[in-house]
């Protein structure tokens, strides 16, 4: 029977490590494995003083929500979001436009065009079939999203308020089957985040990719 030597043990012993991690992180995936989260925690300094609390004037500036001066137009539809216009594409019967907001951007979002809300779902990571993720989700892992969906004068109009699996915390403002002005706040996610609005294929598209939008003052398409 051949002998196992050293350098065979130990490499026998690192194999046997790194399969038992690569496991637990399949099993746990995208959490944490209790024993890892344990053994980090463990020799984990902490470099904030615990008995502090958070520093209000960054949470006041961070959750900020200034008022905005609405456009008084008819046939417009104002931008959902601050940020950055990241991507417009038409897919089927309706026009896209993707809104990337920054970690610097008031994350309050608007309802563009007055109309009734008809249905509020989502809450989860998936995206009907057909649709590309990287239409919305950009470099996002594991996607979490609500999306809103208006009964206007032009017909359907979705905004969709997306974020990742490890920040999801989306807020939504409003409540069905109630109308709603233009520029109504419709609600808040939290970190950076993409906020896609979805419009009919006939309406006229006013901005082009990486202009600077904001929510509620912007007009983003006419009709």
């Amino acid at each position: 029977m051949k002998k196992f030597n050293s350098l065979q043990f130990f490499q026998l012993i690192a194999f046997l490590i790194v399969t038992i991690i690569s496991i637990n992180l399949i099993i746990y995936f995208p959490n944490m494995p209790p024993a890892i989260k344990h053994l980090i925690g463990k020799y984990r300094v902490s470099v904030i003083d615990p008995e502090k609390k958070p520093n209000k004037r960054f949470l006041e500036w961070f959750n900020r929500d200034p008022e905005r001066t609405i456009p008084n137009m008819d046939n417009i539809i104002v931008s959902p979001a601050d940020g950055i216009v990241e991507k417009i594409f038409v897919k089927g019967k309706s026009k896209h436009i993707v809104i990337e907001m920054r970690y610097t951007d008031v994350h309050v979002q608007r309802v563009p065009v007055s109309g009734t809300l008809l249905k509020i779902y989502g809450g989860g990571r998936e995206i009907e079939p057909g649709y590309n993720l990287l239409d919305y989700e950009l470099d996002k892992m594991l996607p979490f999203q609500k999306i809103t969906v208006f009964e206007t004068e032009i017909g359907e109009i979705t905004v969709r308020q997306i974020t990742s699996f490890f920040a999801k915390r989306i807020e939504v403002f409003l409540t069905e089957n109630q109308q709603y002005q233009i520029g109504t706040r419709l609600g808040r996610v939290l970190a950076g985040s993409t906020v896609v609005v979805e419009l009919p294929a006939d309406v006229e598209i006013l901005v082009k990719e990486k202009d600077e939008v904001l929510g509620g003052e912007t007009i983003i398409a006419q009709y």
